[in-house]
């Protein structure tokens, strides 16, 4: 496969450069290529069924926590939230009143 020609031009000078800058360089390679052995490629990874088993695991518990974060989220949703924040500090009797839309608590001041 050729590179286009703006490619080979920079290799071209790449090479120039270090030709210069290392006249040994070349030789060196030669030495490295001849004892690099060329028909071994590197073996191909094997995902072992132990990951897969695992991903399977972590799935399911996501799966599990979701489903109860969901399960609590919709058993909790006719709770009464409580006095706006910008309320003084109330009692218990008046907070809880005012979920029931009681007035008498109010009326007695939650005593």
């Amino acid at each position: 496969m050729g590179l286009p020609p703006r490619q080979q031009q920079i290799l071209s000078q790449i090479e120039q450069v270090l030709q210069t800058a290392d006249p040994r360089l070349k030789s060196m390679f030669a030495a490295f290529a001849r004892m690099a052995p060329r028909d071994d490629k590197p073996a191909t990874e094997v995902i072992s069924s132990w990951t897969v088993w695992r991903k399977l695991v972590v799935g399911a518990i996501v799966v599990s926590m979701l489903g109860s974060l969901m399960f609590i989220i919709r058993s909790t949703k006719g709770d009464c939230p409580g006095l706006p924040s910008d309320q003084v500090v109330a009692s218990a009797s008046v907070r809880y009143a005012g979920c029931l839309k009681a007035t008498a608590a109010w009326s007695k001041g939650g005593r």
